[in-house]
C-alpha cells in the first residue's frame, strides 16, 4: 500500500514537473521570438531611416554639383597676378564689377549662385551629421569628404579661380560622391553592381 502511494506521488511529481518546464520552456522560446522580432523591427526600421538620409544627401550633392558646374562657365582661363584686382572675394566687388575682369552681369549670376550654394551647403551639413551618428564609418568619411569638397569648389567660385582649377575640383566631388553611394549601397545590404546617376567626368 506505501509502495502504491510513493508511485503515485512520484508519478503526479514528475507530471507536474513536466509540465512546469513544459511551461518555463514555452515562455523562454516566446521570449526569444519575441526579443528577435524586436530586433528584426529595430534593425528594419534603422536601415529605412539610413536609407532616407543616404538618398536625401546624394539628391543634395547632386543638385548643388550641376549647379557649381554651371556656375564654372562664368569663369575663365586667363592667368594674371589677381584673379580679382584689389579683391578678394566676388561676393565683395562693386556691382559694376571690374573692367577687363568680370562683367556686372557675371558678378550678379556669381553672387546669386555663390549664395544659394551657402544654403545648400548648411542643408547638406545637417545631413552629414545625421550620417556620422547613423551611418557606418565608411559612410560618415565620404560624406564629410564631399562636403568639404563642395565647400572648396564654392570658396573657389568666390575667389574667382580660373576655369580648370574649379572643374577639376567639381570633377573630384563626383568621385568622392561615388565613394559614398558605394559604401551606402554596402551599408544597406543593396546586391548588383553601382551606376552613376550621372555620366559626367570623374577626377
Amino acid at each position: 500500500m506505501q509502495a502504491t502511494y510513493i508511485v503515485q506521488v512520484a508519478t503526479t511529481a514528475l507530471g507536474v514537473g513536466g509540465t512546469l518546464a513544459a511551461a518555463l520552456l514555452t515562455q523562454a522560446f516566446n521570449r526569444r521570438a519575441e526579443r528577435e522580432r524586436h530586433e528584426r523591427e529595430d534593425r528594419s526600421r534603422w536601415l529605412t531611416e539610413r536609407q532616407r538620409v543616404a538618398a536625401k544627401f546624394l539628391a543634395g550633392a547632386l543638385a548643388l554639383e550641376r549647379n557649381l558646374w554651371s556656375l564654372c562657365s562664368h569663369l575663365d582661363r586667363e592667368e594674371r597676378p589677381a584673379r580679382l584686382p584689389g579683391h578678394t572675394t566676388v561676393l565683395l566687388i562693386p556691382n559694376d564689377g571690374i573692367p577687363d575682369v568680370i562683367d556686372p552681369l557675371t558678378r550678379e549670376i556669381l553672387v546669386e549662385g555663390i549664395e544659394s550654394a551657402f544654403g545648400d551647403l548648411d542643408t547638406l551639413e545637417e545631413l552629414v551629421a545625421e550620417i556620422t551618428l547613423i551611418g557606418t564609418p565608411g559612410e560618415a568619411s565620404a560624406a564629410a569628404e564631399l562636403h568639404e569638397r563642395l565647400l572648396d569648389v564654392v570658396g573657389m567660385l568666390e575667389g574667382f579661380a580660373t576655369f580648370d582649377e574649379a572643374v577639376d575640383a567639381v570633377e573630384e566631388c563626383r568621385s568622392i560622391r561615388d565613394a559614398f553611394s558605394a559604401a551606402a549601397r554596402e551599408s544597406l545590404q543593396v546586391d548588383g553592381g553601382f551606376n552613376p546617376p550621372d555620366r559626367r567626368p570623374r577626377a
